[in-house]
């Protein structure tokens, strides 16, 4: 078995690093701070687990019993799949992008004269932002957006502000937008997030039967090149990151 990730007394080690120099009093405050991450990590953890089983067609009975818990109770912490719905908490795993792209579909819908956000729209929305990470998979790929938005016989969305989650329960969904947003939820376990961003719904989107896949189809691009763009895209920024980390801390 291995051992644990951060032993006690490691944990004791990084407090005093913080400020070295520091008093009990300091030293106390910044270990509040640690042990207050260390519980958000720990809810992240469960959650993330959590998510898998639900998605490998585990009930709630069954989660609350290997948590030791009652059903009623693990559903009350954990409606993962409930809140990527407009019900609920709704789109609470949403990024501030992916909700941007959301309430941009829902203009675009609303221009269009639609009732409803169906997928075209919400595939349009996710692209609304350049600097998502929808948009810049398909830069990698080098997509030609306009040629894009005639096969999905729609135009271009536009970005706006991050909406309150609670706006963009105004909106209709059809049952294909409803779809990817659970299909979504799953593409974001497979790549080990616990957040929707503009990549998990443009993989689900594309992944899901209708005219999104379609579209992509005609222009020669499947899933699995999307979903491997947008891992390179993750993995570039993570990077970049790494760099700036490594320039401010003088490696």
């Amino acid at each position: 078995m291995a051992s644990f990730p951060a032993p006690f007394s490691k944990l004791i080690e990084y407090v005093q690093s913080l400020h070295p120099e520091a008093g009990p009093l300091e030293h106390l405050m910044d270990a509040v701070i640690t042990a207050q991450a260390q519980n958000d990590q720990s809810d992240a953890l469960i959650g993330y687990f959590v998510d898998q089983a639900r998605v490998s067609g585990a009930s709630w009975s069954q989660i609350g019993a290997a948590m030791g818990v009652t059903k009623q109770a693990v559903q009350k912490r954990f409606t993962a799949g409930d809140e990527l719905l407009p019900k609920g908490k709704a789109f609470s795993r949403f990024t501030p992008r992916a909700r941007i792209a959301v309430a941009a579909a829902g203009r675009l819908a609303e221009s269009a004269g639609d009732v409803m956000i169906d997928a075209p729209h919400l595939a349009a929305g996710t692209l609304a932002d350049p600097e998502g990470l929808a948009a810049r998979a398909l830069r990698l790929l080098e997509i030609d957006f306009d040629q894009l938005y005639r096969e999905l016989s729609i135009g271009p969305a536009s970005a706006g502000d991050d909406p309150e989650p609670s706006t963009l329960l105004r909106f209709q969904y059809s049952s294909a937008c409803r779809e990817a947003f659970k299909d979504a939820f799953k593409a974001a376990i497979r790549l080990g997030h616990n957040y929707i961003g503009t990549e998990h719904l443009l993989i689900a989107l594309v992944s899901g039967e209708g005219a999104v896949r379609q579209a992509f189809a005609n222009l020669g691009i499947g899933v699995d090149l999307i979903q491997s763009a947008v891992t390179a895209e993750i993995a570039n920024l993570v990077l970049k990151l790494k760099r700036v980390e490594g320039k401010y801390s003088g490696e």
